[in-house]
């Protein structure tokens, strides 16, 4: 079931702002197993009675937005400009390709492109492009071509193009949008997992939005939600890579990532202490991480209603906020594995 769902959330289309067919999606998987409702900005919560209603009340947060792009300008050749949705590096898009949604729905697939380096002064160094200075190809030949057959317009929206692949060699998994969209499958698993085997503690799910864009569906949900801690969970870059010059926090294959700060957030003390215990007592494997950049959902959530216990951990994603990126089959499943384990020790908690 995993491989399915993780295939299904990953290669639906969710940019920041335009969440609904994720949004759909999970409704239906959660219908009938809580108590489901939405707000006005998109932010879905379903809400599983404990056993106990002298327990604590614990949030568990996954945001369903995916980075992506915006048409910004149609140039007379055909040619489309465009803005990030959410954070990216431009080294990673030149040749990279993306699919352009039209007005109807269709998607058309394209390449995003740049000046040629034959075309460079001779003996000058490429330099590294902005986003500003590149564009995406969809083979039309003019501006009224690309409204009139193409039916793309300012503001239409613009995926990463990735194929789904699974090896179960390695086990691992190679897709777009793993952030958050693995934070959200551990989410649905778990609530299934729950559904089946109740535990002391309320939980509730949710589901927000516009996290890339400044954690907007975030700070929408902390004006309602009711909670004694949270947990955030996300798809946190990994830096087991050749380039990284220090030591590995998050790695794949290795545990589930453990986030103890990050600019936007200092992990609680007593719900690290919870999650450690819940781990060791599971026998699953941990990666405690301090992180120099980066923010989640916990900045918003940490401050609601006169402050919420909150930490974060995850699967580790390599190459996260691009086309392609990869995790862990092994990590997934160990993720949700902890997740009900911290859940059945919520009344534990100092």
């Amino acid at each position: 079931m995993s491989i399915d769902l993780i295939r299904e959330l990953t290669q639906m289309g969710g940019p920041s702002g335009y969440e609904g067919d994720v949004g759909a999606f999970i409704r239906e998987k959660l219908a009938g197993i809580g108590e489901l409702s939405t707000d006005k900005i998109g932010n879905i919560v379903c809400k599983i009675e404990g056993s106990d209603p002298k327990a604590p009340h614990l949030l568990l947060a996954a945001h369903q937005d995916e980075v992506a792009f915006m048409v910004s300008e149609i140039t007379d050749q055909g040619f489309l400009r465009f803005i990030g949705l959410g954070g990216w590096n431009p080294l990673t898009l030149p040749s990279s390709p993306v699919e352009v949604i039209s007005e109807s729905g269709e998607r058309h697939y394209g390449v995003i492109g740049q000046l040629p380096p034959h075309f460079a002064p001779q003996g000058e160094t490429p330099k590294i492009p902005t986003i500003d200075e590149l564009f995406i190809d969809i083979g039309a030949r003019s501006r009224e071509e690309v409204k009139e057959f193409y039916q793309v317009r300012v503001g239409s929206l613009i995926l990463p193009y990735a194929p789904f692949v699974y090896n179960p060699k390695g086990e691992v998994i190679f897709s777009k949008a793993f952030d958050d969209r693995i934070g959200v499958a551990a989410l649905i698993e778990l609530a299934q997992l729950v559904k089946e085997k109740s535990v002391a503690a309320t939980l509730s799910f949710a589901f927000t939005v516009q996290e890339e864009v400044g954690v907007r569906g975030a700070k929408v949900l902390a004006q309602s939600i009711e909670a004694d801690a949270a947990i955030v969970v996300e798809g946190a870059p990994a830096d087991d890579v050749p380039s990284n010059i220090s030591a590995p926090q998050t790695a794949l294959g290795k545990g589930v990532h453990l986030r103890i700060y990050d600019p936007s957030h200092i992990g609680h003390p007593g719900l690290l202490k919870l999650a450690r215990s819940s781990a060791r007592r599971e026998k699953i494997g941990v990666q405690e991480a301090v992180r120099k950049g980066g923010g989640t959902d916990a900045r918003e959530i940490a401050l609601a209603k006169g402050g919420i216990p909150t930490i974060v951990c995850g699967v580790g994603v390599r190459y996260a906020h691009s086309h392609n990126s990869l995790i862990s089959l092994c990590d997934y499943r160990n993720l949700v594995k902890l997740l009900f384990a911290i859940s059945q020790d919520m009344t534990n908690l100092e």
